[in-house]
């Protein structure tokens, strides 16, 4: 068997409002319908405020410290300057999460596995090697990393971590999820753009999974139960991440929603999951378009996702982390709670892919 045994997050330290954000990109451009368009499409985002590692989303131009300190950002930084940033913070913020699992310094000498998850940086030794000097880890620790492979990446990692503790008894897997997406902004105003430059922020998330039963902040069980991979090849262009000299860029369409929930309800019937049966969801919240769809394929009514719409209003879409953010609310807002009652977990990623994890009560 496999089981959570925590979930804890951390942001950085600069918060900048969805009105800040619309700013920023929209002074960039002379063009007044372009301009409405960001402000038009920033309020209907679900989204109050972001988290990044660049002060300059709320600063004004002659304050830039990344960017050209020019309002019209030109020239752009280069990949190689947004590689530099990457390395600098992805760091601190893994840190500053793992940090926070209770009685990790108790445990960390029996962490036998470390699963790094990340697209939005890339380098060699690279994050996972520099937890284990850092966090003084065993040095013949096994590391593994899932990179590039989007919003769903953690539930990989999960799935990951899962087979690893059926194979090992004593396995206690450290997952690491750091996303640094802000750092990728791009000066494009194409309509796919200025959605996908409307909904992300920076965050990271730490999961401890064990093979054997460790009781989490509220006492409760968390037992690893089954996952389910969906590939919808007829979104293969519709959610793309690819790198350019300019950092990497989003190809994320206005039919990614479409896809999605018109899939779900087919998805879960195949793996004979029905949604009435479900006690807790914890679905990533990769647009408000996204939620709002996945609540009517369903049927669901938009409380019981209520713990997504949260995480999208306070801190966007962060990646990867972002599901496990989700998750960690859920569970922290199930005070009382039977033995059985299960968790579905949902998140979304390039492919256009579906991965899900059911989680239960043990």
């Amino acid at each position: 068997m496999s089981y959570i045994a925590a979930i804890e997050t951390s942001v950085p330290a600069y918060s900048h409002t969805q009105d800040e954000f619309a700013t920023f990109y929209s002074n960039s451009t002379k063009d007044e319908d372009v301009k409405r368009k960001i402000k038009i499409i920033a309020a209907k985002t679900g989204i109050n405020k972001r988290y990044s590692v660049l002060q300059d989303y709320s600063l004004s131009p002659q304050a830039f410290e990344f960017y050209s300190k020019d309002v019209s950002l030109l020239p752009e930084p280069g990949l190689t300057k947004r590689m530099q940033v990457f390395k600098e913070e992805a760091i601190q913020l893994s840190l500053k999460a793992v940090a926070k699992i209770s009685g990790f310094e108790k445990i960390k000498n029996n962490i036998t596995h470390l699963i790094t998850v990340t697209c939005t940086g890339l380098f060699a030794p690279g994050l996972d090697i520099q937890l284990v000097h850092e966090l003084q880890l065993s040095p013949s620790i096994h590391r593994s990393s899932i990179n590039f492979m989007g919003c769903n990446a953690a539930i990989l990692a999960l799935k990951q971590a899962d087979e690893i503790c059926r194979s090992n008894g004593n396995a206690k897997v450290l997952i690491v999820c750091t996303e640094l997406c802000s750092i990728h902004f791009q000066k494009d105003y194409s309509d796919d753009y200025i959605v996908s430059n409307q909904l992300f922020g920076d965050g990271c998330a730490a999961v401890l999974v064990t093979a054997g039963p460790m009781e989490i902040t509220s006492g409760a069980l968390i037992k690893i139960n089954e996952f389910h991979s969906l590939l919808l090849h007829k979104g293969y262009n519709d959610m793309a991440w690819q790198l350019s000299e300019t950092g990497f860029r989003m190809n994320l369409t206005t039919y990614v929603s479409d896809l999605i929930n018109g899939n779900i309800k087919k998805m879960l019937e195949d793996v004979h999951v029905q949604a009435d049966t479900i006690d807790f969801w914890a679905v990533h919240p990769g647009g408000k378009k996204i939620i709002d769809g996945f609540c009517d394929a369903l049927e669901l009514d938009k409380t019981k996702l209520a713990a997504s719409y949260d995480v999208l209003r306070e801190y966007g879409n962060m990646s990867s982390p972002t599901v496990l953010f989700v998750l960690k609310q859920v569970l922290e807002n199930n005070k009382q709670v039977q033995k059985g009652e299960s968790i579905f977990t949902a998140a979304f990623g390039p492919g256009l892919s579906i991965e899900t994890v059911k989680l239960v009560y043990a």
